[in-house]
């Protein structure tokens, strides 16, 4: 008697346990802003200004002055210590 007792105390407590325990899952997706800035597209005079500008080579460490042009073109800049550093020319 006391067996059957204990045994549907067991199984009233596995179902109690198994009704009241779930599991969900949520997916959460976020959109981060690309650091990346389009562009929009230049007029005549736009390019023309923007090829007569002065550029700066930018190594890592450091810029200097580098002449004129448009930007992202391969440059060379020499540190201080005499050293020729490769880069691109920024704005």
């Amino acid at each position: 008697m006391r067996q059957t007792i204990l045994l549907i105390q067991v199984a009233i407590l596995t179902a109690v346990c198994a009704s009241s325990c779930t599991t969900t899952t949520t997916t959460v997706t976020r959109d981060y802003p690309t650091k990346a800035k389009a562009e929009k597209p230049q007029g005549f005079f736009g390019r023309l200004a923007d090829a007569v500008t002065e550029r700066e080579c930018n190594v890592v460490r450091f810029t200097c002055p580098y002449g004129w042009g448009p930007a992202g073109e391969p440059c060379d800049c020499t540190d201080p210590n005499g050293v020729v550093l490769k880069g691109t020319t920024i704005k």
